[in-house]
């Protein structure tokens, strides 16, 4: 699950540097402007008529004139494109640092497990030299979570001795939440 997070965390990190690349050529290449604005929604009518009335004749557009609007209305599309791309992108660095917050927090999930195990390892390297009867005497005190980490930790016979020994109805409870916990596995 780690591992995935840190895939999606790359990717989202090399889209972000792929557009800001493309818009830093775009920009040196002299096809874009980032100091002016457009709220210029594409697909609506920004060019004027090429058909103007004049006196009551049509005037005649140059070619030029006509690619010239064709180019200012392509512009005006592609930063109001820019503009969607830059609130996406913003986005985008949001779930970034969102994800990049959920890392380190499963980090710290994962050390305190790693260190819980071997204080657990530690307390069934003690539990192993006891008698039976001691060891069942304080697990009968302990929480069954804990029980159940210390447990499969044992040699199979002193786990067995224990449990033995172990009130009935607690035996029985403690062995399906050791045999749900292998199905879990």
């Amino acid at each position: 699950m780690i591992e995935m997070k840190k895939t999606i965390i790359f990717i989202l990190i090399l889209i972000i540097i792929m557009v800001g690349a493309g818009v830093f050529a775009a920009q040196q290449t002299g096809y874009l402007n980032l100091n002016s604005v457009f709220t210029q929604i594409p697909g609506t009518d920004i060019v004027a008529k090429t058909d103007d009335v004049l006196n009551g004749q049509k005037s005649t557009v140059s070619p030029i004139e006509t690619e010239n609007k064709k180019l200012r209305k392509e512009k005006k599309d592609l930063e109001y494109k820019l503009n969607t791309l830059e609130g996406e992108k913003t986005k985008l660095l949001e779930q970034v640092t969102e994800l990049q917050t959920e890392l380190t927090k499963l980090r710290a999930d994962l050390t305190n497990q790693e260190i819980a195990t071997l204080n657990a390892e530690e307390l069934a390297a003690y539990y192993q030299e006891m008698k039976p009867e001691a060891v069942v005497k304080i697990m009968d005190n302990l929480d069954d979570e804990i029980v159940m980490i210390i447990l499969p930790l044992l040699d199979k016979k002193q786990t067995a001795k224990i449990i033995a020994l172990m009130d009935p109805q607690r035996a029985a409870m403690i062995t399906q939440l050791l045999l749900d916990k292998k199905v879990r596995q």
